[in-house]
């Protein structure tokens, strides 16, 4: 991966998780808490989401390759899911592939909410982790790997000082603010879906002919 490759990779990650949709989500979820309880919170969800992430990083093609699933077929099947995402945070919705009915009531469950449904589904869900597999896929090797880890760290970063400064961020921006940035990472990730698409197709064309 060269320089701009790995921006691209990093933005596409950070906006794929997208920190600023869990906002909403982080702030119902501990509703009763302590402002320090919110903040020990939105910590360990983002240790969980560098964690997944980077598991995900090392295992997620060898992974695919146990299951006889070709990268091609991936692309396809993880752009279709990016670009669900994306048309939900287009229209400023929390998409039901981030969480459910179900996960928001086994949330009120549970003393913490950190792990399920903060870390995975809401921020590391199906489109993030779709869009590591398919990057590492797309650029093997240990040197890539490395890159990528960092990227992800970086990504579980952001998402920490977003969720520990939380209630700031939404007294500051609004919901209004929210939702504007998030139809504008709606459209950024749509168009990564549908260049997901285009290599899946093409890739797949050429395996069949």
């Amino acid at each position: 991966m060269n320089f701009t490759q790995i921006v691209n990779y990093f933005i596409s990650l950070l906006v794929v998780c997208s920190p600023f949709a869990a906002l909403p989500a982080l702030l119902n979820l501990t509703q009763g808490m302590t402002l320090k309880e919110k903040k020990n919170t939105g910590l360990i969800t983002a240790i969980a989401v560098g964690i997944i992430l980077i598991s995900m990083t090392w295992i997620g093609s060898s992974f695919l390759s146990f299951l006889g699933i070709t990268i091609p077929a991936f692309q396809i099947t993880g752009g279709i899911v990016v670009f669900l995402l994306a048309f939900s945070m287009l229209n400023a919705q929390v998409s039901r592939m981030k969480q459910t009915i179900e996960d928001q009531k086994e949330a009120q469950k549970k003393d913490s909410v950190a792990i399920v449904p903060l870390a995975i589904p809401i921020t590391a869900g199906p489109g993030a982790i779709s869009t590591v597999i398919i990057a590492n896929a797309t650029h093997p090797g240990v040197t890539n790997q490395v890159y990528m880890t960092i990227c992800a760290a970086l990504v579980a970063l952001v998402i920490g000082i977003t969720l520990y400064f939380a209630g700031n961020i939404e007294k500051f921006l609004g919901q209004t603010g929210i939702n504007i940035f998030n139809r504008i990472a709606g459209l950024i990730l749509a168009a990564m879906a549908i260049q997901m698409l285009a290599q899946g197709a093409v890739g797949l064309l050429t395996i069949l002919w």
